[in-house]
């Protein structure tokens, strides 16, 4: 991926935690690498084609030097979530040098990484579904470092355990997929899901009993498109690939195309459209 480098930026601001680094500025050493497609500028040679770095620098100078931090990590975590949110900006790397910090060392430097990564969310319930939906992805499109692109349309699907056979005496569930970008990590995209699900009333995950909301990370690639994660249902639940395929038409999924894939699906039900284009403003 091709990439841009701010290097050595040199600026003062009020960083530790001891009583004299509270009154005066310290100096503080900043690189920045930026990760983006510079495609086209390379070929037109046109200014207003590439990533304005200046700007980006000018961004970096005021929150460094107009702000107070007790952590180098804390002034490194802030400049990464500002890089990551410039426009153009895919992925970034942040070292902050903190001369002095440590006795006997020429410097103390923290590194902090943000990376946007394109993640496939399902989304299903089927206890008040239209409600408890239409929340999840209020909650989610709310969090910082998350913006919800595309959401497909919703289906009325029967509850079915792993083999496709219906689940008597539940209610028919209503699901669909979201098309996020993020730069939390896995881990901690799977974390907030969680704590979504739990702010909804889902108490357990797993088994065929209903559920308020269930969230599932379906796909899951890389700044550079490389895919990171497929969940199984992809592969094997006809309407999970094809509210995929509804958002994302020509789609692969490592060497397969998403209407190779609908069509192959092992688990194959009959659904009907929910109607629910009001539930999402896009």
């Amino acid at each position: 991926m091709d990439r841009i480098k701010i290097k050595d930026l040199l600026l003062r601001t009020i960083i530790g935690v001891n009583e004299w680094e509270r009154r005066e500025k310290q100096d503080v050493i900043i690189n920045v690498e930026i990760f983006c497609d510079l495609k086209k500028p390379s070929e037109t040679d046109n200014i207003s084609d590439t990533l304005d770095y200046k700007e980006l620098k000018k961004r970096i100078i005021s929150i460094v030097e107009n702000s107070s931090f007790y952590l180098v990590e804390a002034l490194a975590g802030k400049i990464a979530n500002l890089c990551i949110n410039y426009p153009g900006v895919k992925k970034v790397c942040v070292e902050v040098d903190k001369p002095g910090a440590l006795r006997f060392a020429r410097s103390v430097s923290v590194i902090a990484e943000r990376e946007w990564s394109d993640v496939f969310l399902g989304i299903g319930s089927n206890i008040e579904p239209e409600s408890n939906v239409k929340k999840a992805l209020k909650y989610i499109s709310e969090k910082e470092g998350i913006k919800v692109e595309k959401v497909s349309r919703f289906l009325i699907t029967p509850p079915i355990d792993k083999f496709g056979n219906k689940i008597e005496e539940q209610p028919h569930f209503i699901n669909g997929v979201a098309k996020i970008k993020t730069y939390f990590t896995q881990d901690e995209f799977s974390e907030f899901l969680r704590k979504v699900e739990i702010s909804l009333g889902r108490t357990e995950k797993g088994g065929y009993e209903p559920r308020t909301i269930d969230l599932d990370v379906l796909l899951w690639f890389d700044s550079s498109g490389n895919l990171r994660f497929a969940h199984k249902d992809v592969f094997e639940r006809n309407f999970v690939s094809l509210c995929i395929y509804d958002i994302e038409p020509n789609l692969l999924v490592g060497d397969y195309h998403i209407f190779d894939i609908m069509q192959r699906a092992k688990v194959k039900v009959d659904f009907k459209d929910a109607n629910l284009s009001f539930i999402y403003k896009q």
